[in-house]
């Protein structure tokens, strides 16, 4: 009895999804204009302006940098398709179109990006606006695994918030990243998710290592929503 005691409080796992193949199957469930490709260049990117600091930088430049490019390439290149640039309280995302699915770039722990012990959370702690996001995926999730269909179909059109999840291994001179759905939270971090698609790992070596270049000749159109009513 004990045991069942002890079994019913250990976390519930993330539905894990590692086969490339399914990985670009699920993306496009999510959204027809999700691919691996696209996200691995938004990595990429971000990759290349941790390179770029120098000996001269301040000691976090280096993390920071990483972010903001991966934030303005993601952002960029889903723009070209129409998604919508918005940020809510400083933090910034961008929606598909039909406003179905939203996408947060943020920095993970050592487990990020693999099928390890435990699942990952995030790196820098978060506050009130991961937290309300995280609820309401929590809540649209239970809501079908209930079966609770009539209210289910009422919520059908809230912003389903995925988090573009990435880890830089500094011994190992890779990165790691997932897109997962977060539906859990507790002390300014993620403590569970109801599903991550894991992608390949990214080298650091340098004879490894190439950025994607944008045509200049193809100006980016992108539309900016105003940041009340967001989420």
């Amino acid at each position: 009895m004990k045991k069942l005691e002890l079994a019913s409080l250990a976390p519930r796992r993330a539905k894990l999804i590692i086969d490339p193949n399914q990985v670009e199957a699920r993306l496009r469930d999510l959204h027809p204009d999700l691919t691996p490709l696209l996200l691995r260049d938004a990595i990429v990117a971000g990759l290349g302006a941790r390179n770029e600091v120098t000996r001269a930088s301040a000691p976090t430049a280096a993390g920071v940098q990483q972010w903001l490019v991966t934030v303005e390439s993601l952002r960029t290149f889903l723009a070209k398709m129409h998604w919508k640039i918005h940020e809510h309280q400083n933090c910034p995302f961008i929606s598909s179109p039909e406003s179905e699915i939203s996408i947060v770039v943020m920095t993970g722990n050592s487990e990020t990006g693999k099928d390890g012990f435990d699942d990952p959370t995030n790196q820098a702690e978060k506050g009130a606006v991961a937290e309300s996001y995280v609820q309401k995926n929590f809540n649209q999730l239970e809501l079908f695994n209930n079966d609770a269909l009539k209210v289910a179909e009422s919520k059908a059109k809230e912003t389903q918030v995925w988090a573009l999840l990435y880890h830089y291994d500094k011994s190992l001179n890779q990165l790691r990243f997932e897109l997962s759905l977060p539906t859990g939270f507790s002390r300014r971090k993620i403590t569970q998710w109801g599903e991550r698609l894991i992608f390949g790992i990214v080298s650091n070596d340098p004879q490894d290592f190439t950025i994607s270049k944008d045509d200049p000749s193809a100006p980016a159109t992108v539309d900016v929503v105003p940041k009340k009513g967001a989420f």
